[in-house]
């Protein structure tokens, strides 16, 4: 640990981009002023504690604690919502199984980038 003096107005740099300013100073109390980039966290020690702690609490806390469907559902429903339908233009409603392909044929349609070119060597 670096320990430093510093009056009221003095600065501390600490890497190449965050300033440390001496504010003032009362009896056992010392104000600071901080700058440092937006995107670097400045908390308060007793703050940082806490949340470290949470996060640590809802981490471990147990998965039974989580209800596996919403208490709305109606019976019998799935605990986890079905997966959406693709939408995408072209493409079958329900994936190829094995009764749905030909022997020998592939699984999912061949698009341009599925399928070879055909070179001089072919023809």
């Amino acid at each position: 640990m670096l320990i430093l003096t510093r009056r009221p107005g003095e600065r501390v740099v600490i890497g190449e981009n965050i300033l440390v300013t001496v504010m003032g100073v009362s009896g056992h109390t010392v104000r600071l002023g901080i700058a440092a980039p937006g995107g670097v966290p400045i908390y308060r020690e007793e703050i940082w504690l806490a949340v470290k702690e949470e996060n640590r609490a809802a981490a471990a806390a147990m998965v039974d604690a989580v209800p596996a469907k919403p208490p709305d559902a109606p019976a019998g429903a799935p605990a986890t919502p079905a997966e959406p339908a693709d939408t995408r233009a072209g493409a079958p409603a329900t994936p190829a199984g094995p009764a749905d392909t030909p022997a020998g044929a592939r699984a999912t349609p061949a698009g341009p980038a599925d399928t070879p070119a055909a070179s001089a060597e072919d023809a």
